[in-house]
């Protein structure tokens, strides 16, 4: 083992391996930040899947967000106000091409959009230990984010599809959540959502179904505090209603979710983002009853893992180099199970530009076509 000062521990988690920029770094000195975000991509089916004709396509998506920090302006309110809208044009490969119950890119929002997706409010409590957000809210936000898994274009690698039907992109939907810091490795998180509103709304829907839904997170390290982890357990819980004039039964899921930077360049210096790490995470099917037609039990169970390592070429350390395999078995016939293998090289062509070519393999497309072989690049442009 590297033998360091205590200066090098990182007991803190992963964030700065992983290079993410979190809405708590977008302040500035005026009350008012605005960052805007643009992913484009190419996608084409090779072989397989639905059919390969036609099949290469253009996908966009603009990510508007607006944080307003509240003590930075004249009004009597503590915390922040944050917006983000959405603009999606272009078209995905899942639907029509390839069929695939996972979806092949997290930025596919089916049917084009163009909405306020988000808009909440969050301020502190007892001392900011408590922190609670008001508004309408992405669950994966804060729930079933496995950070280390973020610059993989495959959704399951960012949400499990096991969550179909949770109020997540595109169809957030009005939330209050609590944030508790209960020690300072452990953090319990708490919320409770208006169940399958459409994202294109308010936030509000009529169909009386509650989503509840608690992690509990837990920060540890190896190595004297050089390689951290992060460990979460979850658990969530959706009411009975009436869905389109139909009853939508109530269900209830849990998820196991780890991540392990396992190999630092420089371990004796916190602040290095290269090196390696791993993750994995398991999410059963939601049940409390036979399955049903509900979009919460098209997925009997998932699972996934994978690898991600930043800067592993000489002189590109700020690149990301990513492989991973997820898996979910499926109540569609046929097989009745799908396998995606995924694996990218994400190159930071310069501070505001981004180029990233993928590779996927999907075995079993839900289930019932022919295994399918898809190439793409996408780029992303941030301020």
């Amino acid at each position: 083992m590297a033998q360091c000062d205590d200066s090098a521990r990182d007991e803190h988690g992963l964030l700065p391996f992983l290079g993410r920029v979190s809405s708590e770094c977008l302040g500035g000195d005026g009350p008012v930040t605005v960052e805007p975000v643009y992913y484009g991509e190419v996608f084409t089916n090779a072989r397989g899947g639905i059919t390969t004709n036609g099949a290469t396509q253009y996908e966009g998506l603009l990510d508007l967000a607006m944080t307003v920090e509240l003590d930075k302006t004249q009004l009597p309110l503590p915390g922040r106000f944050f917006l983000l809208a959405q603009n999606t044009h272009g078209r995905g490969l899942t639907e029509d091409f390839i069929g695939d119950t996972q979806v092949l890119s997290n930025i596919d929002s089916g049917d084009n959009i163009m909405q306020v997706s988000e808009y909440w409010w969050e301020f502190g409590l007892l001392g900011d230990d408590v922190t609670l957000r008001l508004g309408k809210q992405d669950v994966n936000s804060e729930f079933l984010l496995v950070e280390m898994a973020e610059d993989f274009i495959q959704s399951s690698f960012g949400l499990s599809p096991s969550s179909a039907g949770l109020p997540t992109y595109p169809d957030p939907s009005m939330a209050a959540v609590l944030l508790s810091q209960l020690t300072d490795q452990t953090r319990l998180k708490l919320g409770i959502w208006d169940g399958l509103a459409s994202g294109g709304s308010w936030g509000f829907s009529d169909n009386d179904v509650i989503l509840l839904i608690g992690e509990l997170e837990h920060k540890y390290s190896l190595d004297g505090g050089r390689l951290p982890g992060i460990f979460e357990l979850g658990l969530a819980y959706n009411s009975d209603g009436i869905v389109d004039g139909e009853q939508f039964p109530s269900e209830w899921g849990y998820y196991l979710q780890w991540q392990q930077l396992v190999f630092r360049e420089r371990p004796c210096d916190p602040a290095d983002s290269q090196g390696l790490g791993i993750f994995a995470l398991y999410l059963p099917r939601f049940g409390g009853g036979p399955v049903t037609a509900s979009p919460l039990e098209v997925i009997e169970e998932s699972a996934a893992a994978g690898f991600v390592y930043r800067g592993l070429l000489p002189g590109r350390d700020e690149d990301v180099i990513g492989a991973g395999i997820a898996w979910t078995q499926l109540n569609l016939g046929g097989t009745n199970r799908e396998t995606v293998v995924e694996t990218f090289y994400k190159a930071q062509v310069t501070d505001t530009v981004s180029v990233q070519p993928d590779i996927q393999y999907i075995a079993s497309p839900s289930g019932i076509y022919d295994d399918a072989l898809t190439v793409g690049l996408r780029f992303t442009v941030t301020p």
